[in-house]
């Protein structure tokens, strides 16, 4: 059975073809049931964030499970593969590998990614998608994840998209004290990126939410001030810096409410990141005189900038991703070769049983006792002969996993796999 991967991410595609494959967690669950419903299609998680859409898929359907994705999208197939990558059993557990571990992150070394990649798995097992193959890929490339972070300095130092836009920002304004900022979302990606102004002395900072209870309590932890959604007018008057992260599928801010902002500010600059996917901002506002307008894809350029520390801890999690590829194949492998361990062993069982059963009449003079003796006996000579062989098998399907002639060994001794095993 292949594990098959079709995705994008933010090297290959754009920020406007990125969000059209984003999918919300709301939205998950049913794209995952309708893979999963698919022909050939045996497995099926979905890995989405603002950085990538990912589809890993397990059986014979290797007929572009993304594609099904992108028509629901009403987005073009041939737009989509001009952006798409393709990867198929070690190379797929490779890639995912090196995403968990933060290597294929915007941010080199980003803790974000390993969290979506643990709530990717958890969303296909609640949706039963996700319980055989991938399920313990998923795991596997969790565990690498936590191996880069705790063996390397790949997560060190204070390097996060949250700092980018700081740094961002003092491109526009080098001195960053005392100048309001306005958080539009009250998410985790806003409370950091808001901490790391905070640092620099912005202030007052505000916070807007669709549901102002959660602008209130971010707020509160950040010393600021919660305002609600019908002063965005006003506070986009007043504010220097706007940090847009919410989970609303359409824009938030639209060029006539910032140009209508901006005709209040006397000639002020006015800096926005938008790191929201979907994106918050409509993109025609970086057409406003005096507008500055980032967003996810802009911050990619500017840390090519930064994280020399960190790249140079990649060969070190390289070497790792490659220890844990290895071991994942070895287990592939031996899950692979343990329905003809087991054929074997039952075929050469039902042959001590048949034998046994012929010489029932010699042997019935024996004692209870002695009968055990013999049965006892004759299973560890079984075992004996066995053992051996199936060591060599497995180590010859970790070694060399395509050389091994299974289906010669099935012919050869006529095994039947699938067939309950026989009592030892």
């Amino acid at each position: 059975m292949s594990i098959f991967l079709s995705g994008i991410n933010h090297t290959t595609a754009p920020v406007d073809l990125r969000e059209c494959l984003f999918f919300e967690h709301e939205r998950l669950g049913e794209a995952l049931r309708a893979l999963h419903g698919m022909p050939g299609i045996d497995e099926a998680v979905i890995l989405s964030t603002c950085n990538r859409t990912e589809v890993y898929t397990t059986g014979n359907n290797l007929s572009e499970p993304l594609d099904h994705l992108a028509q629901s999208a009403a987005l073009p197939i041939a737009l989509l593969r001009q952006h798409q990558y393709h990867y198929a059993d070690d190379d797929a557990a490779r890639h995912l590998f090196r995403v968990a571990a933060g290597l294929d992150s915007q941010v080199v070394g980003e803790t974000q990614i390993l969290g979506q990649v643990a709530a990717a798995l958890e969303m296909a097992c609640a949706c039963g998608s996700a319980c055989g193959q991938l399920r313990g890929l998923f795991q596997c490339a969790l565990a690498a994840g936590k191996r880069a972070r705790d063996e390397t300095m790949i997560s060190e130092g204070a390097f996060s998209v949250g700092r980018v836009a700081v740094e961002l920002a003092r491109s526009l304004f080098p001195d960053l004290r005392n100048r309001p900022v306005l958080l539009l979302g009250a998410g985790q990606m806003s409370e950091l990126t808001a901490r790391h102004l905070a640092e620099c002395g912005v202030q007052p900072i505000f916070v807007a939410s669709r549901t102002h209870a959660h602008a209130e309590e971010l707020a509160a932890r950040l010393g600021g001030r919660a305002i609600s959604y019908t002063g965005l007018h006003e506070a986009l008057a007043q504010v220097d810096i706007l940090i847009s992260s919410t989970s609303a599928p359409h824009y938030v801010l639209y060029a006539d409410m910032v140009a209508a902002a901006m005709a209040a500010r006397n000639g002020r600059p006015l800096f926005l990141i938008d790191i929201a996917l979907p994106r918050d901002i409509d993109p025609e506002v970086a057409a406003i005189p005096n507008v500055h307008l980032y967003n996810l894809d802009d911050l990619q350029s500017a840390t090519t900038q930064c994280g020399d520390r960190r790249q140079a801890e990649v060969p070190r999690v390289e070497a790792i991703i490659a220890d844990e590829v290895e071991r994942w194949r070895r287990r592939q492998a031996g899950q692979e070769i343990a329905p003809v361990i087991s054929a074997l062993r039952r075929a050469f069982d039902d042959v001590r049983r048949s034998e046994l059963a012929r010489a029932s009449g010699t042997l019935a003079t024996l004692t209870p006792e002695q009968r055990c003796a013999v049965e006892a006996m004759t299973t560890s000579m079984l075992n004996k002969i066995l053992h051996t062989p199936t060591v060599r098998l497995k180590e010859l399907m970790a070694c060399n996993p395509d050389e091994l002639p299974v289906s010669l060994l099935c012919e050869l001794f006529d095994l039947r796999l699938g067939e309950g095993t026989s009592e030892q």
